[in-house]
């Protein structure tokens, strides 16, 4: 596949290659294509990349990134570059422009703790002589900030530009999917809703012919041979080693639909209080999950926290893969496909509800200061709240087609929430978000919002 999108991040990086030295840190979650920006960056030129193995020793690291950098610059025999001190002397000490990038780079934290103070030392003395530009690259942003952000940091203040890479939106996935030759609309919003903004699954989609819905899950999951069918277990285990079970019984407990401390605690039985640096790992170092309060708690000491899937794909993986583990293993892949299938609709609305929420918010940030989803303790809640000095916006989500009474009837038990909502900056308009909205035009002489996909190009 192509490489897609990313212009601005590029134009940052040839801006910095420019005029070097320079410092770059390309942070974001897993699968979201770091290592693809880098790799495109470096076409062209004389660049050394060096991938941080958490499973080597230092010795080992050293050794492999000596003989990638002698064949790479074609060196002579008497170079040697085996210790990290050498390896960095030689770095900072060659005479031409040089690209280094070191992905996964805060795992010398797990694998050699003092390459991290070894590069601040070189950086401090010989960085601003040297001809180089340095990426450092991680998929841990809890690490990420330990190394470079907090002001004790080791490298706190050396990075030029912190470059945070998000996940594609929705609009660039469904663009990307018709590039691939996915014809029909539906098709391209069910393939979105599986695998949402992570580029990396695409990349299966162009290579195994996967058209729709049916086609990505047996060619892509639910096969023996299937690319992803071990795809949350490899990181799991990848990434926490003999604890990987508890990380995967804390996402099936929120993919059921426990989103709280507690509801997970009491699922995997654990204490409350031995819960948070698991949760922790799964929000910092992976970003699979994040931790959310209702849009009027914002920037408050709320106990009304919740627990929610960042990544599409992992929350599927968690509710129906890891769920039904002796079905899948037993290769009764046909049952399963049945499952997902007829439940597809109910499962997929929030990922639906997360796509619409960030299009509307696209269009409405410029109007209103916060905008988010709100819920009370009584279990009542509002898809979208919007809050500004000149008024509020409340909005359903719906994943699905709606006829003008089922519109009008959501409406109004809308309207009955509002009370509940303290604070809320007047006037309050409501409004209403689907698929398709019949009437939309009577609905918005009436003074209600009224979006559907078509209004929002997609």
């Amino acid at each position: 596949m192509r490489f897609y999108g990313r212009e601005r991040e590029l134009q940052l990086m040839e801006h910095l290659y420019a005029r070097t030295p320079s410092f770059l840190v390309v942070t974001g979650r897993r699968r979201v294509g770091k290592t693809e920006l880098v790799k495109e960056f470096c076409k062209g030129k004389p660049a050394l990349y060096f991938y941080v193995d958490a499973n080597k020793s230092i010795e080992a690291l050293m050794e492999e990134f000596g003989g990638l950098t002698a064949e790479t610059l074609n060196l002579p025999g008497y170079i040697k570059t085996d210790t990290p001190e050498t390896f960095l002397e030689f770095l900072f000490s060659y005479d031409r422009p040089l690209v280094v990038v070191f992905d996964e780079f805060q795992r010398f934290l797990k694998v050699h703790p003092s390459f991290v103070s070894q590069m601040q030392r070189f950086w401090d003395l010989k960085g601003r002589d040297s001809h180089l530009f340095v990426i450092v690259s991680g998929s841990s942003v809890g690490m990420i900030r330990e190394i470079f952000l907090e002001g004790n940091a080791p490298l706190f203040r050396r990075a030029d530009n912190i470059l945070t890479l998000r996940p594609f939106k929705p609009e660039e996935c469904l663009a990307i999917l018709e590039d691939l030759g996915v014809r029909n609309p539906a098709e391209r919003l069910d393939l979105y809703l599986l695998f949402g903004g992570t580029i990396y699954y695409y990349t299966f989609l162009e290579k195994y012919g996967c058209t729709d819905l049916e086609s990505a899950l047996d060619r892509l999951v639910l096969d023996d041979l299937a690319p992803l069918r071990r795809e949350m277990s490899d990181v799991m285990v990848e990434e926490f080693g003999r604890e990987h079970a508890t990380y995967y019984e804390i996402l099936a407990a929120i993919a059921g639909g426990k989103r709280s401390q507690k509801e997970i605690a009491d699922v995997v039985r654990l204490p409350p209080t031995s819960l948070p640096p698991y949760l922790r790992d799964l929000v910092d170092l992976l970003g699979i999950i994040e931790y959310r309060v209702p849009v009027t708690e914002r920037g408050k000491r709320s106990k009304m926290g919740r627990y929610v899937f960042a990544d599409n794909f992992f929350r599927f993986y968690a509710r129906y893969i890891y769920r039904n583990m002796s079905l899948y293993e037993s290769g009764r892949f046909d049952l399963l496909k049945n499952r997902i299938l007829r439940e597809w609709k109910g499962f997929s609305g929030r990922a639906f509800e997360e796509m619409l929420r960030s299009l509307l918010a696209r269009d409405l940030t410029e109007r209103y200061e916060e905008i988010g989803p709100w819920w009370n303790r009584r279990g009542d809640e509002i898809d979208l709240l919007a809050l500004g000095p000149e008024g509020s916006l409340a909005v359903e989500i719906k994943n699905r087609d709606l006829t003008l009474p089922e519109a009008c009837g959501i409406l109004a038990a809308l309207e009955e929430k509002l009370p509940l909502v303290k604070g809320l900056g007047q006037p309050v308009t409501t409004g209403i978000a689907a698929r398709t909205v019949e009437g939309k035009e009577v609905l918005r002489a009436g003074g209600f919002y009224v979006m559907d996909l078509d209004d929002l190009g997609i």
